[in-house]
């Protein structure tokens, strides 16, 4: 197989993205404990984040936008401006924090982009996602950042029009099976999953047949290289 390109998704992939989520989810609990129990927090917050995606997307903005309804929501409307303020602030930090990328990525990209073409396909809010590919240390290891609303086979498509790619000729990396692998599975593309210690319960997918053609798995980036070299071979 010639690969005219390797794609690679951003949060979970390429550096830390969920932890930080979840680490605002926990305060959110503690700040709303006067009012409800952490369980019914975690499934009034997820709720709305499902209800509010359609319009609001992907991305901290959107659920900050998610924590502060749910946080009106939950108290019965009797969070103070203060705890708002509190909210926002959780948000900002998150925007803020400092970008930390997972082991053996930057090395990795440095080895593979001596000989292929990269990209980056990210779903969320543009700015902050092109914000942490500079902030990242990486951007130069990319010729292309591509940043979708949502990853669906008609979002991929449309961006690999947009570059004249062929998706059978394309290699997508990520650590969601929801949108890194089955769209690109879809178009007749390659995939590699390499799992995330942490998963939203949005992208997780039960019953996904490990055995299809066109799927591959590793534990970490740092074995990717060897697999793309068989891979290419085979």
């Amino acid at each position: 197989m010639k690969l005219e390109m390797i794609a690679f998704d951003a949060d979970d992939t390429l550096w830390h993205g969920e932890i930080h989520y979840q680490i605002a989810l926990e305060e959110m609990k503690e700040i709303l404990s006067p009012w409800q129990d952490p369980e019914t927090i975690d499934k009034e917050i997820y709720a709305i984040e499902m209800k509010n995606m359609p319009i609001y997307g992907y991305g901290v903005k959107a659920f900050v936008l998610s924590m502060i309804e749910a946080a009106i929501s939950i108290s019965g409307g009797q969070v103070k401006a203060k705890t708002i303020d509190r909210l926002l602030t959780l948000g900002r930090a998150m925007l803020e924090t400092e970008v930390e990328v997972l082991p053996h990525v930057p090395e990795t990209l440095e080895f593979l982009s001596k000989e292929h073409s990269l990209m980056v396909i990210t779903k969320g809010d543009l700015l902050d996602q092109t914000a942490k590919v500079s902030r990242s240390g990486l951007a130069s290891y990319f010729s292309l950042v591509e940043v979708v609303n949502e990853k669906t086979p008609e979002s991929y498509q449309a961006v690999f029009e947009k570059y004249s790619l062929d998706p059978k000729s394309l290699l997508m990396v990520g650590n969601s099976i929801r949108s890194d692998i089955l769209p690109i599975l879809a178009l007749g593309g390659t995939c590699v999953h390499i799992p995330a210690n942490t998963t939203w319960e949005h992208e997780m997918v039960t019953g996904f047949n490990t055995a299809q053609p066109g799927f591959y798995e590793i534990e970490h980036m740092g074995h990717l290289p060897n697999l793309i070299a068989k891979i290419s071979q085979g």
